[in-house]
């Protein structure tokens, strides 16, 4: 059995509650409710202990190298797109005016 799948109607084994014990000051009750808020991890009993915070990494997850590849280009499309838009603002002038001309031009064909 895993231990960080464990249940509430489960019980944690007393080896367990021996280690956080002998590690903190924690009762056997403190210790039972830490695994309990912490889903049986005791590690991250013993890091919430020492005022170490859990952090839970979020990569991204790759299952293909096809994947990575193009998860690289788009990363490296925006970035390029990005700093474009940065150096050459849009002017909203010149945009109605692009507008307005290709109307005419529309119009003048029918």
């Amino acid at each position: 059995m895993y231990i960080g799948e464990m249940t509430e109607e489960t019980e944690f084994s007393k080896e367990i509650i021996q280690k956080i014990m002998a590690q903190t000051t924690y009762s056997e009750e403190d210790s039972k409710e830490k695994l309990r808020q912490f889903n049986g991890d005791f590690m991250k009993v013993l890091k919430d202990y020492m005022g170490i915070k859990v952090v839970e990494e979020s990569k991204p997850k790759v299952k293909s190298v096809n994947q990575e590849i193009y998860r690289q280009i788009r990363h490296t499309l925006d970035n390029s797109m990005r700093q474009y838009r940065d150096k050459n603002p849009i002017d909203l002038d010149q945009v109605t005016n692009n507008l307005k001309e290709s109307e005419d031009r529309e119009n003048a064909k029918k």
